[in-house]
């Protein structure tokens, strides 16, 4: 029995990761216009959280640009590729 799925289905966690930090980058911006001190080092360790997530998603997209994400990969489990010589 083997299984198979596309390359591109590892996207999903990766999705959902971008969608929670996207989720905690608006509340923290939410909290600090609202309850927060509006000093200029709270806004500069704003940008630079912001900016480093800018700067991440940049790195990876340029990165992951020429992989064919409907690549099949498949997994064999170990018993059904032995030689038949060294099974019980």
């Amino acid at each position: 029995m083997m299984l198979s799925f596309q390359l591109g289905v590892l996207l999903v966690p990766y999705f959902l990761v971008l969608a929670g930090t996207a989720a905690l980058a608006w509340f923290n911006i939410q909290h600090l216009i609202h309850y927060g001190e509006t000093s200029k080092v709270s806004f500069m360790a704003t940008f630079a959280y912001l900016a480093g997530t800018v700067y991440i998603l940049f790195f990876t997209w340029s990165s992951l640009q020429g992989v064919d994400w409907r690549q099949p990969i498949v997994i064999t489990p170990p018993a059904l590729t032995a030689p038949a010589a060294s099974l019980p």
